[in-house]
């Protein structure tokens, strides 16, 4: 039988009933101990991503992960167990239906715990779940996700901590880091995002890590917070080719359409076109032509102004003058994304800029706080 219940009902009630009250411990508890907290179970199979009722009424979509962050758009870390309606997919009779999972939670109503469960032999199984930290203020700090590990006894289960994700905050409060696993790791941390503030907290940058030191990509932002430019690294870049010894940074261009070819000035004196004898050309797109519109309108020559042309030589390679160099330098700062190489007349790839290696290192340095490290 399923009830709904406002929120604090439900804690209180569930509190009234446990023996002590008890802040979120950390996240690094063993997990075969259950806390002595307010504690609610609820139908909700988390095994599988759904969508709940909200808070709000609004619709929320569930993931494997308590904590994530997104690509584009909002860049700070997203949750969305805290902004279920949990109440009303309370299980009140459990010998009715055994519930698939339980919450616990601090006086605040602060969700500290989650197990998962399964039936073996007729009886509750806790297969795994998560634990949550807080900060003195009540901000997120840990997330921390268990599974039942190999060893134990059949009275005493072991559980394994399979991904560890935190928050970092300054004195001030403010995010300066997410840690999508391995936080706290001896060997360092994993994937991360790194938000680079000035003294006065402003954003400058956000860094994202494959590990301490590898940059994947960045995203700028200017005096007045608003999102500038982006820039990837040429493994972040799907069918990005090299462009010469170590890892460069360039500019993403603002239609994913064309595969990117990153490439430093002096490598526009000669492209690989692949094929001897065939016919080239370099191109820049008008302003106005959208370049991925549905009418294909970049590819129409009519719209396009040509730059430089020619034929591959005997080794198959585009070889540009000097002058035609530098006016394809300064087109593609003036135009990021519109210029355009064909290679042959209906294959094409975006020329753009690449900083330099120790450019790049400079963008992608979160102890970096100088305002125009990505040059500007």
């Amino acid at each position: 039988m399923l009830k709904r219940l406002p929120m604090a009902i439900a804690l209180a009630a569930a509190a009234h009933a446990a023996p002590a009250l008890a802040s979120c411990g950390p996240a690094n508890s063993d997990f075969s101990v259950a806390p002595a907290l307010p504690a609610m179970s609820v139908s909700v199979n988390l095994s599988d991503e759904r969508v709940l009722l909200g808070r709000h009424g609004e619709r929320v979509p569930t993931r494997s992960k308590l904590v994530w962050t997104e690509d584009t758009g909002d860049l700070t870390p997203q949750t969305w167990a805290d902004k279920v309606d949990w109440p009303a997919y309370q299980v009140l009779d459990k010998s009715v239906r055994p519930a698939p999972t339980k919450l616990y939670f601090d006086p605040e109503g602060r969700l500290c715990r989650v197990e998962r469960y399964t039936q073996a032999r007729g009886k509750p199984l806790l297969t795994g779940g998560y634990l949550l930290a807080y900060d003195a203020s009540g901000a997120l700090t840990h997330a921390t996700e268990y599974d039942m590990g190999s060893g134990g006894t059949s009275d005493q289960l072991s559980y394994t901590a399979t991904r560890n994700a935190c928050l970092v905050r300054n004195a001030q409060g403010a995010l300066t880091a997410y840690i999508d696993d391995l936080c706290g790791d001896p060997k360092g941390p994993g994937i991360s995002r790194h938000y680079v503030r000035n003294e006065a907290g402003q954003l400058l940058r956000v860094i994202d890590t494959l590990t301490p030191g590898q940059p994947l990509a960045v995203q700028t932002f200017d005096p007045q917070g608003k999102p500038g430019q982006r820039y990837l690294t040429q493994h972040s870049a799907r069918g990005a080719p090299a462009v010469g010894q170590g890892t460069y940074g360039y500019p993403a261009p603002p239609s994913k359409q064309d595969r990117a070819y990153p490439l430093q000035k002096e490598s526009l004196a000669a492209l690989s076109g692949e094929i001897p004898g065939m016919q080239w050309r370099i191109v820049r797109i008008a302003d106005d032509v959208p370049m991925d519109g549905e009418d294909q309108s970049s590819w129409d020559p009519d719209l396009q102004i040509v730059l430089a042309k020619g034929e591959t030589d005997p080794q198959g390679v585009a070889r540009l003058t000097p002058q035609a160099q530098e006016q394809i330098w300064q087109a593609m700062h003036a135009h990021p994304g519109r210029v355009l190489f064909y290679f042959d007349p209906m294959g094409r790839v975006v020329l753009l800029p690449a900083l330099t290696q120790a450019r790049w290192q400079a963008c992608g340095d979160p102890a970096n706080l100088t305002p125009d490290a990505c040059g500007g």
